[in-house]
């Protein structure tokens, strides 16, 4: 067997190899929780749509578009938000929330930053907007709040509270939240210290919603192809020859930048996947691998 050689693509042998294309999308219109529509893309198809380029954007807002659906849908896309108090305090109570029960729901994508009204809630808002704010003046330990009725936009705020106290309010427990309540009236928003760290989602995982799975569509091709033997004692219908010549084109095509493809022998009418070469044939059309 160490007499074959693949030098070239012909007439003489049949190749059948499989290639990926485009993602290919199916929309699902029932409504199900991140979670689910994950689970139920995994047992039906490959994934959640993924997205690797614009072709793949319009291709998948055609596949949605075309069942008449044209609300918001799943996809496999997600990040975990990490809201932290920007002086970087990270010890016992930093994980201290009063979300109102809508927040944060990071409306439009662009609310990375908090506010608290009089109610003692939080809410998450746009960096840049402008409000009042809250400063405090210590330690975290032993610390003074103090409430500052000039707008300022989130990052002016902080810059504001570092000049002349400590930093934006961090707020640890409910007896803190309280002293903040009373420094703000309630006509007034107050920006206080906590901030969208990491990456951000747009809805909460838990809504339920239609969505799009992807599956990678497999594409047959029949190529022609030439075996040159060294040796020609070696028998082409030998199985373990012919996994050899695989095993070689399979080679040659990562030589070549060329991976996920998967190569087959194709018999032919006759139940053979080589013939002899006619006389006769052309060398100049000969086209190598």
């Amino acid at each position: 067997m160490e007499g074959i050689f693949i030098g070239v693509l012909c007439l003489s042998g049949f190749l059948t190899f499989s290639t990926c294309l485009l993602h290919q999308y199916h929309f699902v219109s029932d409504a199900m929780n991140w979670t689910e529509a994950q689970s139920y893309c995994r047992e039906k198809y490959t994934d959640l749509a993924t997205i690797e380029n614009t072709e793949e954007i319009k291709k998948l807002k055609d596949t949605v578009l075309a069942s008449g659906y044209t609300s918001r849908v799943w996809i496999g896309l997600y990040s975990h938000i990490d809201w932290k108090w920007s002086d970087g305090f990270n010890q016992s109570g930093a994980e201290y929330r009063r979300w109102y029960y809508t927040e944060p729901n990071n409306w439009a994508t662009i609310e990375h930053c908090v506010f608290q009204k009089n109610d003692g809630k939080f809410y998450d808002e746009k960096c840049d907007r402008a409000l009042d704010f809250v400063c405090y003046n210590g330690t975290l330990e032993d610390s003074d709040f103090v409430s500052v009725r000039t707008v300022k936009t989130w990052s002016e705020a902080q810059r504001h509270c570092r000049e002349h106290y400590t930093d934006l309010a961090t707020v640890t427990n409910d007896a803190e939240n309280i002293k903040i309540q009373t420094l703000i009236t309630p006509i007034n928003l107050a920006w206080i210290d906590l901030e969208q760290g990491g990456n951000w989602r747009l809805f909460s995982c838990e809504e339920r919603k239609p969505f799009v799975c992807y599956s990678v569509p497999t594409v047959k091709t029949l190529v022609k192809m030439r075996v040159k033997l060294e040796d020609s004692s070696v028998d082409l219908s030998d199985p373990a020859v012919k996994e050899q010549i695989l095993k070689q084109l399979q080679d040659r095509l990562k030589e070549n930048g060329l991976s996920g493809v998967t190569l087959k022998l194709k018999e032919q009418a006759d139940g053979k996947v080589f013939h002899r070469e006619e006389k006769g044939f052309d060398k100049k059309k000969k086209i190598e691998l």
